[in-house]
């Protein structure tokens, strides 16, 4: 009994994870989206040995490539690979919430933190079963913050140090990672003016060893791309270009945008709600200055992270889950604490027993995801628009079809495809969204597309006709680039597959052309001209 006493919160844990990998397990085989091909494919390149941003173009910073590198190199070059190292990540995030939780929560308070944070991480309402930068920031903050408490404990300075690099990871993962180093800052700077006697000269050792830390993997990084020659292309997509996207959304579409992902989230909602209660409690409990300090700062560097851009995917929220979480389960634990004079056993437990059901009706609102869709139905009805799932047949077509040396162009939006058919893209722009939409830099964008692909000459070129892959606002923007597309491939190459939708119908023959319905949704695979001895025109595109 008292081995038990002392191990329940481990065996928690380990229910936790259970349930967690037997449903990332089950959609083990979900097929990538956009940002996880986009982030595969750059990773890919890596592993054979070209830095990023030579051939993948994007905002994005070069640690979530590296981290799929890793993840690649461990587990795979595949879609279950991928999936099998991203579990991990998001292991390694449930648990240290436990560890963060204990520093404010009593054991089952953290073991409520942590359940809370590994339901709302695999909720649909995050896209929680794609491996997003997201969850490698917040695996990257919470180990830093951890490290951090445990140096202002300690006085050990090179806590101070290691921490703050744990927080440039986080940043180097995605620049809103940037955020959460500030909130380093603050616990320091909160720290020092609470010392007493303050010791500026100790805290001025501290601030700048913390400020080392977050800098050297941020330098050694510049470092490595600038001896890699692509300097200059990581800071225009990533500095330069990333201030003009992240300036493209007015507040009112910001807003509209927010209230078009609430009507997503189903019952995760009520655990936003308990996580309001749960900051109530903090501001009127007559704890510690230091408790008050870190949650209600946590939460407000948490809403800057995800805040700048008002582009309010459904994965950016995944940066607050953690306060939510700790928030929700405080709320939850103070309730407990005030019951513990109850006579009754059964009045002692009713906020466990409430958070139970509410963690159930959550998993239940969710039921199709997690309990009633098979792998099969998953793949189709994740992203029924998007049509994920056509890809690999394609890239496994091109891929037992054509040497390791091939090369091809993807007329689209879907970076996942050179990656599954383990063949080079002949140009950087892996989107196809930059070069229709309204931006100072659409013309200089289009004009160096064309010109790397006419140079690079692909052996096959990928047209996606389906509007999710290209996004044209306004529709005017699509016509120089779609005159090109038609003129070159006409010019230059001949059919060779083509998909039709819907059904989802594949034909690999030169005569497949003729299957394509005008104004329909499609996609075509050619061939260059010098290849084969069909000619090729392109059909009439709905976008």
């Amino acid at each position: 009994m008292k081995s038990w006493r002392n191990h329940w919160p481990a065996l928690w844990l380990l229910v936790i994870l259970a349930l967690v990998g037997a449903e990332r397990l089950r959609l083990l085989s979900l097929p990538l989206e956009r940002d996880e091909g986009e982030y595969a494919y750059a990773g890919q390149v890596m592993l054979q040995g070209e830095p990023p941003y030579k051939l993948v173009y994007n905002m994005k910073m070069p640690g979530i490539y590296a981290a799929y590198a890793l993840i690649m190199a461990v587990f795979g070059q595949t879609t279950e690979g991928i999936r099998l190292g991203f579990m991990f990540v998001n292991f390694g995030a449930i648990v240290l919430m436990y560890f963060l939780g204990r520093r404010f929560l009593d054991r089952a308070g953290a073991i409520a933190a942590s359940g809370i944070y590994a339901l709302l991480s695999i909720s649909p309402s995050v896209q929680g079963f794609n491996a997003h930068a997201t969850h490698f920031v917040i695996l990257a903050t919470l180990s830093a913050i951890l490290v951090l408490l445990r140096a202002q404990q300690s006085g050990r300075l090179t806590g101070f140090f290691w921490s703050g690099a744990l927080f440039g990871i986080a940043f180097l993962m995605k620049q809103p990672g940037g955020a959460f180093a500030f909130f380093g800052f603050a616990l320091l700077l909160w720290s020092a003016w609470r010392q007493q006697p303050r010791d500026w000269k100790i805290n001025g050792w501290r601030l700048g060893l913390y400020a080392a830390g977050v800098a050297v993997p941020i330098v050694l990084t510049g470092l490595l791309l600038w001896h890699a020659g692509v300097w200059d292309k990581f800071w225009w997509w990533t500095v330069v270009y990333a201030r003009v996207h992240a300036t493209a959304v007015s507040w009112s579409d910001g807003m509209k945008r927010l209230a078009h992902y609430a009507t997503f989230v189903r019952w995760d909602w009520s655990f936003w709600v308990l996580a309001l209660i749960g900051m109530g409690v903090t501001l009127m409990e007559k704890k510690s200055r230091d408790e008050k300090f870190f949650l209600p700062s946590f939460l407000i560097f948490s809403i800057a992270a995800i805040l700048p851009t008002l582009n309010f995917t459904g994965h950016y929220f995944v940066l607050m889950l953690p306060v939510v979480a700790l928030l929700s389960a405080k709320a939850v634990a103070a309730a407990a604490t005030r019951l513990t004079a109850q006579p009754l056993t059964l009045a002692r437990a009713a906020p466990w027993v409430f958070l139970g059901l509410l963690s159930m009706g959550d998993a239940w609102s969710h039921r199709s995801v997690f309990f009633e869709w098979s792998r099969e139905e998953a793949n189709v009805r994740m992203y029924p628009e998007n049509l994920f799932q056509v890809y690999p047949v394609i890239a496994d077509y091109l891929r037992t079809h054509s040497p390791p040396s091939a090369t091809i162009a993807v007329f689209g939006s879907e970076p996942e495809l050179p990656f599954y058919a383990h063949r080079r893209s002949v140009t950087g722009y892996i989107y196809m969204y930059d070069l229709v939409q309204p931006q100072p830099f659409r013309e200089r964008m289009e004009k160096e597309m064309i010109s790397e692909v006419e140079q690079g000459r692909p052996d096959y070129i990928i047209f996606v006709n389906l509007l999710m892959s290209w996004l044209p606002f306004p529709e005017e923007n699509l016509k120089g680039i779609q005159d090109w597309m038609e003129h070159y491939t006409e010019s230059h190459y001949a059919p060779y597959g083509v998909v039709t939708f819907p059904p989802n119908q594949y034909c690999f023959r030169p005569d497949c052309l003729k299957l394509v319905p005008a104004r329909n949704r499609f996609i075509i695979i050619f061939q260059r001209k010098d290849l084969t001895s069909v000619g090729a025109k392109l059909p009439e595109s709905t976008l």
